[in-house]
């Protein structure tokens, strides 16, 4: 509660204070600024009188509240029209465009608290945002039925114009051509058949089962006005971006910001207040910023609301601040990808990628790298709430598994003796320079059974492009994304840019059609294959050099509410939270920013 203080000042002597006016030039009295209370004074003061105004008190952080800019840090696009760039690199649609079905906020940590991170492939998850509701009436037909009451922005040349169905069947069909689509939809998925019914329908027909298709198209396709392309013959020019979502993309500036005003014409409300049109805060402002020590500064000087961090300096963030807001997320790990389509290189065998997890000592690593926080077994899967239907612990997998995860490098030697490597490898891997630090410590353990892993250090932007490229001449280190997306078994698809290693087996391959004839219908049974088939599997195959992955964390100053440090829920919609997070701008007053 503030307090606005004003002293009147009374003279002691009326006789003193007429002589004093009489004998000495007139002086005024002065304001002085004395943190957030003005204090007028005058001279030969002699004594005081305190009246005090209370205004009102602050709200409590569970009513919402409209105003204020959010700042955060975020991933700068690769590019701004999905027909020519992989539309997950298309940043800006997670905030201006909606799609077909989205995540269900009302099973997030705002509601139920059924998922409190990225999508799982389930479609019990998930609920209708342009599509109102859909349908599968046989194995080979998707029927979306359109909402009425959603508008592009009101902006030339859609100028607020109402989506219909003709322009969601436009943009599924110039998109189901661009690369991303080609990644992820076996060619024999494709749709044969993509057309508006009448104004509020749109059937989709595909050759065979549509598992693949049906969440690529619904959550993976976002939308603009057709006549934007017939002006401009592309949306390659973040000028003429127009979507129908929440956030108004109004300026980008390379390598630093992207700014977004409020759309004061969604349609969408808030689904736990349904009386309150989204969204609550009035502008973005997403930073680009890639040196660590810059971010922790903008977020200390609360001029960041919220960022992640590593478990370091998370320890030293809530000692300075014990007011700031934490979350911990157990997480997927990440490994060392060697290319197995080179035949000249060691990693097609086996018993070389087995050699090469053996050498590790991965309880070493949890214990005194990352102080306790991470897992062990954190691949294909995390170890959190949201994966348990298919998530087996380390010593309930079979045996041959866990000799995998062990350390023996003596085991390891061997092995590579056996697969014709005596005196061990020389090889190479890519990386940035964030990320050298902790793969010198591998490299360590690598040097141990003879194996020399040179580390090509990059800068990020590039090494970025090789890795979605898969360009790289040896070995990656990159993300395991079947945690985010388990349906679509990227790491074992040869055609998937998350496929790092270019393995493939026919065994997964025919995982992966029997997932899609779950994926969309039955959720328990989905669950079922991903845990008892297809991880233990491709575990023991060693795809990758399987990596601890340590916890992550997410801090937040008070002022951003509705937000439990969950920045991505639904299919890979990230920073989603931003659609329904408000600020509270008086308490952020009242603390000094």
């Amino acid at each position: 509660m503030k307090k606005k203080i004003v002293w009147i000042f009374v003279s002691c002597l009326m006789v003193l204070s007429l002589v004093i006016a009489s004998c000495a030039p007139q002086q005024e009295a002065k304001e002085i600024e004395v943190g957030q209370a003005t204090v007028v004074t005058a001279p030969e003061e002699k004594a005081a009188v305190e009246v005090v105004e209370e205004e009102e008190a602050l709200l409590p952080p569970e009513v919402p509240k409209y105003g204020g800019i959010h700042t955060y840090v975020g991933i700068e696009p690769m590019g701004f029209d999905p027909a020519y760039t992989l539309s997950v690199e298309c940043k800006h649609q997670m905030y201006g465009y909606d799609e077909l079905l989205t995540e269900d906020w009302t099973k997030g940590p705002a509601g139920t608290g059924e998922m409190e991170g990225p999508f799982l492939g389930l479609i019990s998850l998930l609920t209708g945002e342009i599509a109102e509701s859909w349908e599968m009436p046989d194995d080979n037909t998707i029927i979306y039925h359109i909402r009425k009451g959603v508008r592009f922005w009101d902006k030339p040349p859609a100028n607020g114009r109402e989506l219909n169905a003709n322009d969601v069947a436009w943009n599924i069909e110039r998109q189901m051509t661009g690369p991303y689509m080609k990644a992820n939809v076996a060619a024999k998925d494709f749709p044969t058949s993509i057309k508006a019914l009448d104004k509020w329908t749109v059937e989709i027909k595909v050759p065979a089962s549509q598992g693949s298709t049906f969440f690529m198209i619904s959550e993976q396709v976002h939308y603009s006005p057709p006549e934007v392309v017939t002006v401009y013959k592309d949306i390659k020019d973040w000028r003429n971006v127009i979507g129908t979502g929440p956030w108004m993309l109004t300026d980008y500036v390379v390598a630093t910001i992207m700014t977004f005003k409020k759309n004061p014409n969604y349609w969408k409300h808030d689904p736990m207040h349904p009386e309150n049109q989204l969204p609550y805060l009035d502008g973005l402002k997403c930073m680009f910023i890639l040196d660590a020590s810059t971010r922790l500064a903008g977020f200390r000087t609360g001029k960041i609301d919220t960022l992640g961090v590593s478990i370091d300096d998370a320890e030293l963030l809530l000692r300075e601040n014990p007011v700031l807001k934490y979350a911990e997320f157990p997480t997927s790990g990440t490994s060392l990808w060697g290319r197995i389509d080179k035949p000249e290189l060691p990693f097609k065998d086996l018993k070389v990628r087995k050699a090469l997890n053996m050498a590790i000592n991965r309880q070493e690593i949890v214990d005194e790298y990352y102080k306790g926080k991470a897992d062990i077994l954190c691949v294909p899967y995390a170890n959190d709430k949201g994966h348990q239907p298919m998530y087996t612990p380390l010593e309930q997998m079979p045996e041959a598994v866990q000799e995998v995860f062990s350390y023996n490098p003596e085991k390891a030697k061997t092995l590579l003796k056996e697969a014709g490597y005596p005196n061990g490898f020389k090889t190479q891997c890519i990386c940035t320079s964030a990320e050298a630090d902790f793969l010198a410590l591998i490299r360590e353990y690598f040097l141990d059974i003879g194996v020399d892993m040179a580390l090509t250090v990059m800068e990020s932007g590039a090494r970025r492009s090789m890795g979605r490229a898969r360009t790289y001449p040896e070995m990656n280190y990159g993300p395991v994304v079947e945690s985010s997306f388990p349906f679509k078994m990227h790491m074992c698809r040869s055609e998937s840019f998350d496929c790092f290693s270019y393995w493939e087996h026919p065994y997964t391959r025919a995982l992966y059609e029997e997932a899609m004839t779950y994926v969309g219908k039955d959720d328990a049974a989905l669950c079922k294959l991903l845990k008892e088939k297809y991880a233990p599997f491709v575990l023991e195959n060693c795809l990758g050099i399987w990596l601890p992955a340590p916890y992550t964390y997410r801090l937040w100053w008070p002022w951003l509410q509705n937000f439990w440090g969950a920045v991505t829920l639904g299919y890979d919609n990230q920073e989603c939270y931003t659609h329904y997070a408000w600020h509270d701008e008086a308490l952020k007053k009242s603390m000094g920013y």
